[in-house]
């Protein structure tokens, strides 16, 4: 099984919009056209499984919205007889209210987890607001994928660098802290610096195109194979090309399927 753990859709109607102005804002060609078919599609041709997707809440007001379409997506694969292919976790923004019940409410809905993206949300990861999610979210048992390091589509400064990030892990110890790209998009010296000796996970989203081998296998034994996970972030990463160089990378035996499933069927609780 091959599940990618980053990955992005959004309704059909907003997708046609949604996704030119994001590849004209980060230069990146998508590989998708940002729906769930599409998606889907993507999958069958790479031969991913099961795709995990990350909704960002941009605003606060967008909570109700933005978590409904992913418990229809949700719904919608629970009724596949042959089981679900995509996965939704929910999103919340630093500036909801009452964030504690709101996580309560996606925790009853069946939700996993949850998305957070201090960039594109405007609030760095070490703010009280954010420190509040985490904080509930541990008490929920939620898992928190948090997109780390620069962001391709925006200026600085970067929200959730590494340094920052260990600090707010030393006031928050909570093992399912998921770091997309690598633990820091572009600041993997500062990964290896800051991170990698600490009990969260790793997502290898958008990274294998950018960083080199040498540096990705340092990371992957560093931080050991059981806290990374195979992830892309579609529709800007290719699915198939991302396997095709996490394949290439001299892994030891066994490292492959840990990375690809393993890990994240354990994250998961399958």
């Amino acid at each position: 099984m091959i599940i990618d753990f980053h990955t992005h859709i959004f309704p059909d109607t907003l997708a046609v919009k949604t996704i030119p102005m994001l590849a004209q804002r980060s230069h990146t060609q998508p590989h998708t056209d940002g729906t769930a078919a599409g998606l889907l599609g993507h999958m069958e041709e790479s031969g991913v499984d099961v795709s995990v997707v990350l909704p960002v809440v941009t605003a606060p007001r967008q909570f109700d919205s933005i978590n409904r379409f992913a418990a229809q997506i949700n719904e919608q694969e629970s009724k596949k007889s042959s089981g679900p292919r995509l996965l939704s976790f929910g999103g919340i923004h630093p500036d909801n209210d009452n964030p504690k019940a709101l996580l309560r409410q996606l925790k009853e809905q069946g939700f996993l987890g949850i998305k957070l993206h201090p960039d594109y949300q405007g609030v760095f990861i070490n703010d009280i607001r954010n420190l509040r999610i985490l904080e509930a979210a541990a008490e929920l048992d939620l898992i928190v994928t948090i997109h780390a390091g620069v962001d391709i589509g925006l200026p600085e400064p970067v929200h959730c660098p590494p340094d920052k990030m260990r600090e707010v892990f030393k006031q928050i110890p909570y093992s399912k802290i998921v770091l997309a790209h690598t633990g820091g998009w572009q600041q993997w010296d500062m990964v290896e610096e800051y991170l990698v000796d600490l009990p969260l996970y790793f997502d290898l989203s958008f990274s294998l195109p950018f960083l080199s081998g040498q540096q990705m296998m340092r990371i992957l034994t560093a931080h050991t194979p059981q806290r990374c996970l195979f992830a892309t972030d579609s529709p800007w990463g290719n699915q198939a090309d991302t396997l095709r160089r996490l394949k290439e990378l001299p892994l030891p035996e066994g490292w492959l399927d840990q990375l690809c499933s393993g890990t994240a069927k354990t994250l998961l609780g399958w």
